[in-house]
């Protein structure tokens, strides 16, 4: 499903009373969020008592007419936005669904990222990210310092250099202690494991 846009009324309502008016009646949301302009929801089918994740991406713009646009998406369709808060997470029914069980579990992924980040990233640390990174004047490294001012929040570098990576935090695959040993971070383990090698076929046997 494409963009749709409309005219909305931004002082109005909430995105959750906006979104909740466009359910049909026997749907609730008991949880919802909106992160990074991307509206979050659990929604409760009242007739199973089944809850699903309603995924809403969100866009205001200047045209008078058309200021508000989404476009949505249920977890069965696997949205690559998943930083819905742990209260929808949490409010989510078991599902057997492989795209929804992907979705869910890179959600978690992005929450245990950030705590193991909140708990061990100080200022000086080495960190290494899942992949090389490309800058104008010619360098290619995955190694940074993170560094952090009195004020603001924290940055990667190289020497004094700041960097600009977007959504950096995501990207974290180790942290480098002062004598190179390196400590996976949750996004860390995941890439290990996605490109450790699977079971190698066996070769038929033939009759002698």
């Amino acid at each position: 499903m494409g963009w749709t846009f409309y005219q909305r009324d931004k002082s109005a309502e909430t995105n959750a009373e906006h979104f909740g008016s466009k359910f049909d009646p026997r749907y609730k949301i008991i949880a919802h969020g909106t992160v990074e302009g991307v509206f979050y929801a659990a929604l409760r089918d009242q007739s199973t008592d089944k809850v699903t994740a309603y995924v809403a991406m969100t866009r205001w713009s200047r045209d008078p007419q058309y200021n508000f646009g989404y476009k949505d998406m249920d977890e069965n369709c696997g949205p690559g936005d998943h930083k819905a808060p742990k209260a929808v997470l949490d409010a989510l029914t078991p599902t057997t669904h492989e795209s929804a069980l992907a979705w869910r579990a890179n959600c978690r992924r992005h929450h245990a990222q950030r705590d193991f980040l909140r708990r061990h990233l100080r200022t000086g640390t080495q960190v290494r990210l899942t992949h090389t990174q490309l800058f104008t004047d010619g360098t290619r490294t995955d190694t940074f310092t993170y560094t952090r001012r009195e004020s603001g929040h924290g940055f990667l570098a190289i020497g004094r250099s700041r960097c600009r990576i977007p959504n950096w935090r995501d990207a974290v695959a180790a942290l480098i202690a002062p004598d190179n040993k390196e400590t996976l971070t949750p996004v860390g383990q995941h890439a290990e494991q996605a490109a450790a090698p699977g079971p190698q076929p066996q070769t038929p046997a033939t009759a002698a």
